[in-house]
Parts: C-alpha cells; sequence; structure tokens
C-alpha cells in the first residue's frame, strides 16, 4: 500500500484539533491581509472544513474504503494538500491612522570653517549718458512795476557827542608862492614883475605902433645871490617901480622872502630897439640881487633892522 494512505499517527482527536488550528491559522491570515471581513472568512473556514470530513470521511489525506482522498481524486501526490481555492474578493482600505506628532527640531549645525571669497574686482564706471534735451528759451523779462510812493521822512536822530579834537598835525611843506606886479610910466611901454614856482621874472611890453607886441620876459632867478631856501628863505612876494621918463635910468626889482627879508636888482629899458626890451645886466654881468639896507622890523619908525 502507499504510504500517502497509511493511517496517521494521530488519533481522530488530535486531527480534530489540528483542522480547527489550520482553520483559525488560515482565518487570522487572510484577515490581515484584508482580503476579506471577518463573517466572510468565518463562513469559507468552515465550509472548507465540512467539505474536507465529508470527502475523507474524517481525514483527508487518508482514504477509507469507501471514498477515495480528494489528493488522490485530484491527481495529488501525496503532499496531503487540497487544490488552491478562488481568491476571494478584495477588502475595503482601512481609514488612515491619524499623524504622528512631530518629533523634536534637531540640533542646528556647526557653522563652517571655509574662508570667506576675495571681493571681485570694481567694473569700470559706465560711459556718461547723453545730456537731456535742449534748454527752454530765456523768457521774456516782466514789465518793471510802477514806483511806489515815497515814504515820509523819518524823525532826525538826537545829535551825537562832539569827539575830542585830534592833535594838530606837523606843519606841511610851504606850497610855493605866486606874485605879480604891474608898472607904466611911459605910453611908450609898460613893465610888469612876477613870481611863480620859486623864481622872479621882469616883463616889457612895447607899446609904439598899431600892431600888438608880444610882452618879453627875462628870468631873474639867474643871478647872483637870489634867495633860495636859506636862512634869507624863498621869495614869496614881487614889486616893479617907476622910473624917470629919461632913458637909462634903474627899473628896481624887490621880493619879499618866507623870512621876511627885502631883496633887490636892478634892469633899465632900452627902447632904441623896436621892441622895447630890458637889460639887466652890466657888461656881461647880470646884475646881482642885493638886500635892502635895514629890513622891516616890528614896532620901528622910519628905522629897520
Amino acid at each position: 500500500m502507499s504510504s500517502e494512505f497509511r493511517t496517521a499517527p494521530l488519533g481522530p482527536l488530535a486531527r480534530d484539533r489540528f483542522k480547527k488550528a489550520g482553520m483559525v491559522a488560515s482565518l487570522s491570515l487572510v484577515l490581515a491581509a484584508g482580503v476579506v471581513d471577518p463573517a466572510a472568512a468565518a463562513a469559507r473556514g468552515m465550509t472548507d472544513q465540512t467539505r474536507a470530513a465529508a470527502g475523507n470521511g474524517g481525514d483527508h489525506c487518508k482514504p477509507n474504503h469507501h471514498h477515495k482522498s480528494r489528493v488522490t481524486e485530484g491527481g495529488g501526490k501525496g503532499d496531503c494538500k487540497g487544490p488552491t481555492g478562488p481568491t476571494g474578493p478584495k477588502g475595503t482600505t482601512g481609514a488612515t491612522g491619524p499623524t504622528g506628532p512631530t518629533g523634536p527640531t534637531g540640533a542646528t549645525g556647526a557653522t563652517g570653517t571655509g574662508t570667506p571669497g576675495t571681493p571681485g574686482v570694481t567694473g569700470p564706471t559706465g560711459p556718461t549718458g547723453p545730456s537731456g534735451g535742449t534748454p527752454g528759451a530765456t523768457g521774456a523779462t516782466g514789465a518793471t512795476g510802477t514806483q511806489g510812493p515815497t515814504g515820509p521822512t523819518g524823525p532826525t536822530g538826537p545829535m551825537g557827542v562832539t569827539g575830542a579834537t585830534g592833535a594838530t598835525g606837523a606843519t606841511g611843506t610851504a606850497a610855493p608862492c605866486s606874485d605879480i606886479d604891474a608898472q607904466q610910466d611911459s605910453n611908450n611901454f609898460e613893465l610888469r614883475a612876477a613870481l611863480t614856482g620859486g623864481k622872479t621874472y621882469a616883463g616889457i611890453h612895447d607899446l609904439r605902433g598899431t600892431n600888438p607886441r608880444n610882452f618879453l620876459w627875462t628870468d631873474l632867478s639867474t643871478h647872483a645871490n637870489y634867495p633860495a631856501g636859506d636862512a634869507a628863505g624863498t621869495p614869496c612876494g614881487v614889486a616893479i617901480n617907476g622910473h624917470s621918463a629919461n632913458a637909462g635910468e634903474p627899473i628896481k626889482i624887490d621880493v619879499m622872502t618866507t623870512t621876511g627879508q627885502v631883496w633887490e636888482t636892478t634892469c633899465v629899458e632900452v627902447n632904441s630897439t623896436n621892441p622895447a626890451t630890458l637889460n639887466c645886466n652890466t657888461g656881461n654881468t647880470p646884475n646881482p640881487w642885493t638886500k635892502v639896507t635895514l629890513q622891516p622890523s616890528p614896532t620901528v619908525t622910519n628905522g629897520g633892522v
């Protein structure tokens, strides 16, 4: 007899318990896979158990004299495994469970120790953009407004205190004196004496004839002893005296100096020439200046110094 149909070493009670344990394990696997709900799985397990008991007479691996085992009927070879049943319907997906709590934030990582990169080179300045639009034309000057009326004159302020008189300045250099004198004793000529710029001049004007004649001048300051800034002072006034009609009589010219002195020289009129002239020389020598005897002096009468 084949070893497949040998009597199982377990008794009926042990075999029934083994079957029940297998059925429970199958049911647990089906429920864990979510293929069918618990009621369907239980029904299927019970059907498989009933079918196995009915077909094998209480032992699906051991045939009896009334029935062949399902293994033999299905062409099995002795592993006591029945044919695979149909796949059950797919179970519904269970509801998603609640999201678990967020875990704690991890510690901040250490700062990197790399050296900073060197700054880039500054690029060149871009070209200057073109100027804006052309300036607008200058507006016309507005008309000048009319002048407002003159305001009233304010009251005169109080007179300020007179300042102290400053010290008298030093006496400046005396300006050159200027003077002139005239004389005429004849219808033929007239005489002049002039002082200017520190120099003394004698002049004659011929009156003969109908044509006008010029004044003719002679510089007397070139004569010897002319007072010119020494103790005698400088001339500051001049005079010329008259003379007789007789030819050759001297004409006297006097000057008053800045020191109060009187100095004198002489000339003669020469009417033999045309026009008349003055001769202030003796021979070829100019007549010198001489200080007159006795000079004006305060408080004197018919006297002098």
